[in-house]
């Protein structure tokens, strides 16, 4: 998490659908404020994990308004906080146990 939030990443949010889904086992959301933002956090979040991702959607886009992330076990959405409501991938999975990210206590708000 610290990858996404050391972007500033918003409303990160981990959603447990492993009783709910057989596709994946955890389903991170996370809200950017703009395209370069978004791609930013991608990037950090890339180079922070110890394997490659399966499969990404989205980083080589130019104006990608939303860039998917494949882990396997762990699917990775960042997401416009303009279309993050629209599209309310949360929802799409009401039985999922949801777990809020909250950033450090002795880190300053944006």
């Amino acid at each position: 998490m610290d990858s996404l939030l050391e972007k500033k990443a918003h409303t990160v949010v981990v959603l447990d659908v492993r009783r709910v889904s057989e596709m994946t086992d955890f389903i991170i959301i996370a809200g950017g404020s703009s395209n370069r933002q978004l791609k930013a956090i991608a990037s950090n979040l890339i180079k922070s994990f110890k394997k490659q991702p399966i499969g990404q959607e989205g980083i080589s886009t130019p104006g990608s308004m939303w860039i998917a992330i494949d882990y396997g076990s762990i699917m990775i959405h960042l997401i416009h906080d303009d279309l993050r409501a629209y599209y309310n991938i949360e929802g799409l999975w009401p039985e999922a146990k949801e777990l809020r990210v909250e950033a450090c206590a002795d880190e300053e708000p944006a």
